[in-house]
């Protein structure tokens, strides 16, 4: 493991993985996380709330991993050259830009660069969240699997598929869903906080049952649909308003949305 970890910006996701990564303090303890952003307030939050230390774009710490953690539409040319300058040839660069790809960051880093692309999950501090992860030519799995096991789940797959991932895995369909399901039980006749805890436990014991028995969700709709039952007509109602059809409509805009940010669209 190395001995410092290096943060390029600190944004929402950058502070989850060093919150996580903080809250475990094993490869990284600290007073080895370094943070620069172009906010000072910012690094001074982070510093103050995780123990980070703030930093700035002319510091060189010998850090053995730098996470660029800014937003697509933010100079990534410019911060991959500051990269490049400041930090020697064998410092793994882990890329968390949605869209921005590693032939893209090989051009301004050096194509002898280790380049690790990761997705983060925004369920990392929970240790749940699969975040996607593709590998350059130069970079390996042991050089990153310390630092990135702190945070969530790692899934390594080809760069090809780390958009899609990016589009399909946020929880915001589940929070429209528990919001949709809440509003549906009021809409009934129930207290909103009666309904908000049906709706909850009935999701939180749904796919618990889905993962004790290890089936496909068709398994149990058809074990719940009964003829002319509650379920059937449920399930009929859902189809007829295309239930499903509005799901993949919004998970294939969502992909489709990360590619242009890498486009800087």
């Amino acid at each position: 493991m190395t001995t410092n970890l290096y943060f390029v910006g600190g944004g929402n996701m950058a502070e989850a993985i060093i919150a996580a990564v903080a809250s475990r303090r094993t490869g990284f303890p600290i007073g080895t996380i370094h943070v620069e952003d172009v906010r000072p307030e910012r690094v001074s939050l982070l510093a103050e709330k995780y123990g980070v230390l703030p930093a700035g774009p002319v510091d060189r710490p010998d850090a053995g991993i730098v996470v660029i953690a800014v937003r697509p539409q933010d100079d990534l040319v410019g911060v991959g050259r500051s990269v490049a300058e400041r930090f020697g040839a064998d410092t793994v660069v882990v890329s968390i830009v949605a869209g921005y790809t590693i032939k893209q960051l090989e051009q301004v880093l050096g194509a002898d660069r280790p380049i690790v692309r990761i997705i983060p999950n925004t369920l990392t501090t929970t240790d749940y969240g699969y975040s996607g992860v593709a590998l350059g030519a130069h970079a390996t799995q042991e050089s990153v699997e310390g630092f990135l096991s702190t945070f969530g789940k790692t899934l390594y797959v080809d760069e090809s598929l780390i958009d899609v991932i990016t589009g399909f895995y946020p929880p915001n369909i589940v929070y429209h869903f528990v919001d949709a399901l809440i509003d549906a039980g009021v809409l009934a006749g129930l207290p909103r906080d009666i309904a908000t805890k049906i709706a909850i436990d009935n999701i939180v014991g749904g796919i618990n049952l889905l993962t004790s028995e290890d089936v496909l969700p068709q398994v149990l709709l058809h074990r719940n649909n009964s003829p002319a039952g509650v379920g059937i007509n449920l399930q009929y109602e859902l189809e007829r308003g295309g239930f499903a059809a509005v799901i993949h409509t919004a998970v294939l805009r969502a992909v489709a949305r990360t590619t242009e940010l890498g486009r800087g669209e």
